[in-house]
């Protein structure tokens, strides 16, 4: 861990009442020194006198705070005083040049309820009247008699010591500062003494004292300010020394929303990150997940997660795969699992998110996607603070901005559909055929009807979904010991019905300063969740109205085998409530992150600090399918299935490192780091499937049955490294950085285990020239900064890449080994993805800060892209294999602004906001054109983005016949030959731009925000589209309201062609059938993906501390707040955040509208 300089103090020398000041034989020399240093001095000033400072202010209608700043930023003396006094002084205007600092402060206090003294370079405003604390003889005499030694250490919020702060007595004139680990020594000092802490970007502290202790201070930080601690690789830095692109959000930002991951949380909050929810289900992992473009060629086609950037908690890399196998997960679906909501989202108090070479490349191999770094709270010495949080959310499902058919017009379809295909057939004959498929009721012979139209909406959905969460924190500490302790406990009820999530969770950071020069520490979580999730969302748009819940006696009628599927007994499927109510997909889940930590300093610029990691999850998944329901490939119920799996993985990391940090030269600041690191991660899991139990089987029971199919694997990699990097300031102004690291990783082949890493970064606090100062008062920071450098990207391919994947089958009764048909073959000659970054970043602040902004200009270029499933003859015995395609780019843009156009008193109103814009280029390919595995509307084409959009142009509804068309690719002209159009790139799935704007309104304790966040530049593929408009093809499916507008006569123009059962026609002539093929996949489907959101909405009041504390309260807030309010959007088909990492929508489980009520207490 690095330290904070400030730079208001000079270097001091060792405290009073140290060892070395102990020593009898030193002590007359030093008293030697000081009488010859003290005469220099005196001399000095005799002939020279001491420069005072000169203040230069021209502010008009100002408040005392604000002349304050900037009388500190021009004279580096900090104020201390009350903000409740602050509150009846008066604004004032001002007028100065050159002038002194006496002079400048009898202005501001002048004809003001308060007034002042100066204490070394610290002004103490008290209210007037106050007895200005001074001392008689006598006292004084009693007061000595009495006096105490103080000993302590100042630190920032992050717990990192903050070297030369100004540390003062205020009722005497004792004073000294803080060394370079933030400790400091007072003697000879009265009892109940008060202290002054002060430091250049931190607020002021004041500190009682009653008797001989040693106590911890923690400073805030400023706001807005260059000494912002940043939590960054392996080390921390400061926001003006700082040379890589690094974006910070707070905990406190993410800790109310009702997402329960803070992934899904992250969303409009961070440039360059593309956050899409996908899915709605609680628990569940967002769809897409990406920092600055597409930098791999992996396919998440299980949601696979080796898009996403490293997520680092606590110095341990964690694990964001899906908590099972593939067989588990849905394909093209975004995962039901999500290790991320094991973590407590109140439990972080920052999240650092790397985004350059210069921030990120000390994770080597790990980082080419990016790095975001989680820090979980710490306790702070002091009291023993108690807090209490209570939230409910209710949550209701988001109305469509379409609708289904009524029974009414769906049968008015199926006569039609009936009609189109056999011209003969008459309406008797089709309603009875009709009968034959779909229940009926019948009273007497010849009087038959279908049943009522069931509301399968209000059935599957729950439009009162209530969650609550409760947690306490328990948090404080000594000088020597602190802690945080938080329990917490969340139930979900997610908005279908049967689905919920369940999370108990528990922290424990500890941290012990053994001795001076030794520290240990501990962060440790624990959490246990209960899923039970959904197979069966979106039924309700496509399943028959033809179809009821129930039976006439009222018991659910369990197999549907025409109208909720393609048709047939083999392919029923069971009524979804019912099934809902009788199965069971569950997922158990435990898991734990620690982190135990020694730092060593032996010498004030030296500290070694050793880690070790832990990550932990075992995920239980339980899939029950009721003997009641036919499974699909069966011709009749009563068998029933379990498929029972074991999950389970473990990362065990060491990191090591050295750091050397010392101001070598006056105004030269270095830091030298160097470390060893060591990871082994196991993933295993276990799956078997027992079928044929004839009765109701507990979930438990996996005997009894048949075993149809039993697998599992298990896979180890490791990880070994070894790092280093330096850091250099000059002035506090300019700053040049370097990192390199070397990775061995044991899943890649014997030829390529290895890979080196490097960054070097740049930056020049140009506002720190005098010359800028002088010319552009206005002007509070321009910094410039750059970095380039390379990471890799190890998670693209999983360790079994070195292996052939072999299965045992019986050959002519005898064992034999083949191949796995199914698998791709080894490839031990594989290389790494190499991602090399530039980056050029400008931050500006303006009008006391009162205007910030960032912009940083991008270009990352990918090498050695892996990419999966590319086809191969089947000669070889495999039918795809794993390889280096080529190269890919993305160039980009980041703009980010904070804006405070009103700061009163008691009212502020504050803008803030982000806009991305990333291109994606693939540059080079070996297979110019490859269409993705298991996604054939996607593609991969030398010169457009990756995973572009692929398909046949739609061309309409032939006027004269109503059958569909496309554009043919030799003629370019419709035709109606599906087999004859060309498919082209028409579309991304990945967005051009992302953004948001957050407005933030306060008056004295109330506060109101309300988020925007837009999106734009991408597609849409209507999956689902194929099925709700499906012209005939599935013929009882039901159809959503814009299939009414469908072609019916010769001569009309209509967006949807003719309706043919099953898409087939007779004809008379040969071959005696036409077959149509408007279902197929084509720009028919493909929809502009455009939306802005109102994200959230939150008003909140914090009561004063005056008006609490007779209830033995420190904090009271009470908020409430609503989430996805509303969207716009020229998608018509639903929520345009409902889709797949793919930009398909694929009948999702719904996003959610929701309200929240909430109360935070602190004791």
């Amino acid at each position: 861990m690095g330290r904070i300089t400030c730079p208001a103090m000079e270097a001091s020398a060792s405290p009073p009442g140290s060892a070395r000041s102990n020593s009898q034989l030193i002590i007359p020399v030093l008293k030697l020194l000081l009488a010859v240093s003290c005469s220099m001095l005196l001399s000095m000033k005799l002939s020279a006198g001491e420069p005072a400072p000169k203040i230069t202010i021209s502010k008009k209608n100002t408040t005392l705070q604000e002349l304050f700043k900037e009388i500190q930023k021009q004279t580096q003396y900090a104020f201390v005083y009350n903000n409740e006094m602050m509150r009846e002084t008066k604004k004032l205007s001002i007028d100065v040049k050159d002038a002194s600092l006496e002079h400048v402060l009898n202005i501001c206090f002048k004809d003001q309820p308060v007034t002042y003294s100066i204490v070394d370079k610290i002004v103490v405003v008290r209210k007037k009247g106050e007895e200005k604390e001074t001392y008689s003889d006598t006292a004084r005499n009693k007061s000595e008699a009495a006096l105490m030694t103080i000993r302590g250490t100042i630190t920032d919020d992050q717990s990192i010591p903050i070297a030369k702060a100004s540390v003062v007595a205020k009722n005497k004139k004792a004073a000294t500062s803080t060394d370079n680990k933030g400790d400091f020594i007072l003697t000879n000092v009265p009892l109940n003494t008060t202290l002054l802490i002060s430091c250049i970007g931190y607020e002021p502290a004041v500190v009682a004292v009653k008797k001989n202790e040693e106590i911890r201070v923690n400073l805030k930080v400023a706001p807005n300010n260059l000494n912002e601690t940043i939590v960054v690789a392996y080390n921390s830095t400061t926001q003006r020394a700082n040379t890589g692109a690094v974006s910070v959000v707070k905990g406190e930002q993410i800790q109310t929303l009702p997402n329960r991951s803070f992934d899904k949380s992250l969303q409009g909050l961070v440039p360059g990150l593309v956050v899409t929810n996908g899915s709605g289900q609680p628990g569940g992992a967002p769809a897409n997940f990406v920092l600055r473009g597409v930098a791999t060629g992996g396919n998440p086609l299980f949601g696979e997660t080796f898009r996403n950037p490293l997520i680092v908690i606590d110095g341990v890399p964690v694990t964001q795969d899906p908590m099972g196998s593939s067989s588990m997960q849905n394909q093209g679906r975004p995962s039901v699992t999500n290790p991320m909501s094991l973590i407590n989202p109140s439990d972080i108090e920052s999240i650092s998110v790397l985004k350059d070479a210069a921030a990120a490349s000390l994770y080597g191999s790990k980082a080419s996607n990016g790095v975001i770094i989680v820090t979980t709270k710490k306790g702070k010495a002091g009291k023993t603070n108690y807090n209490f949080r209570h939230q409910t959310d209710i949550s209701t499902r988001i109305e469509k901005n379409t609708s289904v058919l009524n029974q009414q017009q769906y049968l008015d379809m199926i006569m039609e559909t009936y009609r189109n295909s056999f011209p003969t057939a008459s309406d008797d004959s089709i309603r009875t055929d009709l009968y034959k498929k779909f229940p009926t009721i019948v009273k007497s012979p010849g009087d038959t009807s279908f049943y009522p139209a069931s509301n399968w909406i209000d059935a599957i959905y729950d439009n009162r979904a209530i969650t609550t969460s409760n947690e306490l924190n328990i948090s404080g500490g000594t000088a020597k010991t602190t802690f945080y302790l938080n329990f917490e406990y969340t139930k979900q009820n997610g908005i279908v019905s049967k689905t919920d999530f369940d999370r108990k969770s528990m922290r424990f950071n500890v941290e012990n300063r053994l001795a001076s020069w030794f520290k240990l520490g501990l962060n440790t979580s624990f959490a246990y969740s209960v899923q039970n999730y959904s197979n069966n969302t979106g039924s309700e748009m496509y399943i028959s109205p033809l179809l009821p819940i129930k039976n006439m006696n009222g018991n659910y009628i369990n197999n549907f085998i025409w109208g909720y599927g393609i048709g047939g007994v083999r392919n029923s499927l069971p009524n979804p409530v019912a099934a809902a109510e009788k199965n069971i997909n569950r997922n158990t889940s435990y898991g734990g992150i620690s982190a135990l930590t020694a730092s060593i300093t032996p010498f004030k610029s030296l500290t070694f600090n050793s880690k070790v990691g832990f990550n932990f999850i075992l995920n239980e998944a339980k899939q029950k399918i009721h003997p009641d329901f036919i499974i699909q490939g069966d011709t009749a119920a009563g068998l029933g299935r379990i498929t029972d799996e074991n999950y389970r993985s473990i990362s065990l990391i060491n990191s090591n490192t050295l750091l050397f940090s010392q101001e070598i030269a006056p105004n030269h600041q270095l830091q030298l780091l160097a470390g060893q690191e060591a990871q082994i991660k196991t993933d295993r899991y276990l799956n078997s499937n027992i079928k044929g139990f004839g009765s109701n089987p507990s979930l438990e029971e996996i005997q009894g049955g048949t075993n149809i199919q039993t697998f599992g694997k298990k896979f180890r990699q490791t990880l070994l490294s070894y790092f280093g990097q330096f850091s250099y300031g000059y002035k506090e102004k300019y700053f040049l950085s370097g990192s390199i690291r070397a990775d061995g990783a044991s899943k890649f082949g014997k030829n390529a285990k290895f890979g080196t890493f490097w960054s070097v970064g740049a930056g020049w606090l140009v506002s720190e020239e005098p010359i800028i100062k002088k010319a552009l008062p206005w002007l509070n920071l321009f910094k410039i900064r750059g970095s380039y450098g390379s990471s890799g990207n190890s998670s693209a391919i999983t360790d079994g890449i070195r292996f052939d994947p072999l299965v045992i089958y019986n050959y002519l009764g005898s064992t034999a080994v083949w191949t796995q048909g199914s698998a791709s073959p080894s490839n031990p000659g594989i290389q790494w993805e190499s991602t090399k970054t530039m980056n050029i970043g400008v931050e500006l602040g303006m009008l006391d800060n009162r205007v910030m902004l960032k912009a940083d200009f991008y270009n990352r270029k990918t090498n050695n892209l892996i990419a999966y499933d590319i086809l191969i003859p089947g000669a070889t015995g495999y039918s795809t294999f794993t390889d280096n395609i080529g190269d890919i780019s993305n160039k980009g843009i980041e703009l980010s602004f904070s804006v405070t156009p009103v700061r009163t008193r008691d009212f502020s109103w504050t803008l803030t906001g982000n806009w991305s814009k990333n291109t994606n280029r693939l540059t080079k390919s070996f297979y110019p054109s490859l269409t993705v595995f298991g996604n054939g509307n996607l593609v991969n084409e030398v010169g457009k983005e990756y995973n572009s959009f692929y398909l046949p142009i739609w061309a309409g509804v032939n006027p004269s016949n109503g059958r569909p068309q496309w554009i043919d690719s030799s003629s370019g002209k419709p035709t109606e030959d599906y087999k004859a159009a060309k498919k082209e790139i028409v579309g991304n799935a990945q967005p051009d731009g992302v953004g948001s704007l957050i407005n933030t309104l306060t008056y004295k304790g109330f506060e109101l925000s309300f988020n925007l966040y837009y999106q734009y530049g991408s597609e849409i593929y209507f999956e689902a589209g194929r099925t709700l408009i499906n012209d005939g093809a599935l013929p009882y499916m039901n159809q959503i309201s814009s299939a009414q507008n469908r072609w019916k006569k010769t001569g009309a123009n209509s967006p949807n062609p003719r309706r043919l059962l099953n898409g087939v026609k007779q004809i008379p002539t040969y071959p005696g059938l036409e077959f149509d093929y408007g279902g197929e996949p084509s720009t028919r489907y493909l929809y502009n993906g455009d939306f802005l959101r109102l994200s959230n909405v939150n008003i909140a009041y914090t009561f004063p501390v005056k008006m609490i504390s007779k209830l033995h309260m420190s904090s009271l807030r009470l908020y409430v707040q609503g989430n996805n309010l509303a969207v716009w959007t020229k998608y018509s088909n639903g929520d345009p955040e409902n889709i797949n990492a793919f930009g398909s929508s694929v009948l999702l489980y719904p996003l959610a509208r929701s309200f929240s009520i909430g109360a935070m207490v602190g004791f």
